[in-house]
């Protein structure tokens, strides 16, 4: 038996009134299991829809940057799965028939009325190419709105029931769990209605038909669809951690947390005593992580695997270490986390991002020019750094964007001052301009130089250094992500790698012809070489 599922909600009406060019996107290439988002319009003739009259969905009338938000956040809801949410169009048509779901996203609403939103569960399977739609105009042309009902709508695709509400004496409150609390923590099922709520997951809980009918979304997800869980990105026992080079003071990392039982594990090794300064942030769309599916907790830890300490912020996404350390080995370690209103970590899952200094106090630091700031161009958007001592205790810093050259600054982000560095993530190559509002106890405002980043300009940022029977260097002015290739074309090493020197070694693999695949937001390059 077909199952049809619709989403409701009572919204605004806004018409759209343009339609612009789809980006091209793509959250897991790789993966032939595949979502397509599709902004820019469809004929319909399919006999489960609309009793099999024919019909035309007009174009969501959607701008680029809207279409990559939803992008963004449909993506993130679906990282830690092996699946490839796209608007490519192509990917799809290459996609087996029975790993594949068109989301069609439409103005065109008339002809299923009061629901934002329909579905048939397990359609994803089917092979007839069914798709699902959201209806845009139902939804106010809202990013944010929109993207849930993505995700909500392609859940029922890929087998998903609605998650509902109970009294405590098991009677039905709502069929649609709308979540609970306010804020960055407030919280609410992909598989209810969470339009209000900013950290929305998959979850473990009652569907309508009982309250003691839980749904298990993880598992459904992953055992009924052709796809399971991503490849572990960092390993999770000690002797597989992933270490963390300090030697140049800031460093920078990003990873993905798959399962509810993955832990990301970060060695650090002291030469010397220092201070350690480390944020840990989901990614996220927008300020107070906005679009963020993983709640963080980090633990600290010596070299015997002992817990120093544990870090988690009641309040928010993010998780901060401060503290000063001896010389020796130290692990962090990267979790998911519940809080007071997701109750628990089963869907505390997605990327996330760390970055740090670590100062020597063996080392006489360089002077600070009062107001420096600085910023380079990373994978995922734009680094500002600045010195921790460029704010004095009790004062609190605002960072500041223009477009361009403009003048016109605005706010996106309040992080902490003693972290030195924060990252605003962006998906384009447009020139930014940043600054920083220094907020003194008092009240008063202060501001730093501004730093222009344009990432037009950070061409040949690789330096490839090919030696016959050593080890292959790669020297970098920005960080990267690098693969060795065999010649029957398997990844045989991969890695991501900050600023610098890599030495990649090869003594482990037989003579022959390689290749060197390296690529970051601003450049990609391939280049054999030989072993041997």
């Amino acid at each position: 038996m077909k199952f049809l599922f619709a989403f409701m909600t009572v919204l605004v009406i806004i018409v759209p009134t343009m339609t612009r060019a789809i980006p091209s996107l793509n959250s897991y290439a790789s993966s032939n299991a595949t979502i397509l988002l599709d902004f820019d319009g469809q004929d319909i003739s399919n006999s489960m829809w609309n009793y099999g009259t024919p019909f035309n969905c007009l174009p969501a009338g959607l701008s680029d940057d809207q279409i990559t938000e939803i992008f963004n956040r449909v993506s993130e809801d679906f990282r830690p799965f092996e699946v490839n949410v796209t608007t490519d169009l192509a990917k799809f048509l290459a996609a087996p028939l029975t790993k594949r779901i068109r989301v069609i996203v439409t103005p065109t609403s008339d002809w299923y009325q009061y629901v934002s939103g329909i579905a048939y569960v397990g359609s994803f399977t089917w092979g007839d190419d069914t798709p699902c739609f959201v209806f845009s105009d139902r939804l106010a042309n809202s990013p944010k709105r929109i993207a849930e009902a993505i995700s909500h709508e392609s859940g029922h695709t890929v087998g998903l029931a609605h998650q509902s509400q109970y009294t405590d004496v098991c009677k039905l409150k709502n069929s649609y769990n709308t979540g609970i609390g306010d804020g960055e923590i407030s919280w609410a099922p992909i598989m209810g209605n969470g339009a209000t709520k900013n950290l929305t997951q998959w979850n473990y809980g009652p569907t309508p038909t009982a309250c003691t009918a839980l749904q298990d979304n993880l598992s459904i997800i992953t055992t009924q669809n052709g796809f399971s869980y991503r490849p572990d990105d960092i390993g999770d026992i000690y002797t597989t951690s992933t270490s963390i080079d300090i030697s140049q003071q800031l460093f920078y990392r990003e990873g993905l947390i798959a399962t509810n039982t993955d832990k990301d594990i970060f060695r650090i090794d002291l030469l010397v005593s220092g201070k350690l300064h480390l944020n840990a942030e989901p990614y996220s769309v927008g300020i107070s992580y906005n679009g963020a599916n993983l709640d963080i907790q980090l633990l600290l830890q010596d070299s015997k695997g002992t817990t120093l300490n544990t870090y988690n912020i009641a309040d928010s996404l993010n998780a901060r270490i401060d503290t000063t350390l001896g010389a020796g080995t130290y692990y962090i370690i990267v979790d998911g986390a519940g809080n007071v209103n997701s109750v628990n970590d089963y869907g505390s899952l997605g990327s996330y991002s760390l970055t740090g200094e670590f100062l020597n106090n063996d080392i006489q630091p360089l002077p600070n020019v009062f107001g420096y700031i600085s910023g380079i161009r990373i994978k995922t958007g734009n680094m500002i750094m600045w010195k921790p001592d460029l704010v004095k205790s009790g004062e609190s810093i605002a960072l500041m964007c223009a477009i361009g050259g403009s003048e016109n600054f605005n706010e996106i982000s309040r992080p902490s001052p003693s972290i030195g560095s924060y990252v605003h993530r962006l998906n384009d190559h447009t020139i930014y301009t940043y600054k920083m509002k220094i907020i003194e106890e008092s009240g008063s405002i202060r501001f730093t130089n501004s730093v222009m980043i344009d990432p037009r300009l950070m061409s040949s940022v690789f330096t490839i250094i090919r030696q016959p029977q050593q080890h292959v260097i790669i020297n970098s002015i920005q960080g990267y992500e690098f693969q060795v290739i065999n010649i029957d074309g398997k990844i045989i090493q991969f890695g991501r790698v900050e600023s610098g020197l890599k030495a990649i070694n090869m003594n482990a693999f037989p003579a022959g012809i390689y290749s060197l695949r390296v690529i970051n937001q601003n450049e990609q390059r391939v280049e054999k070489f030989l072993n041997g």
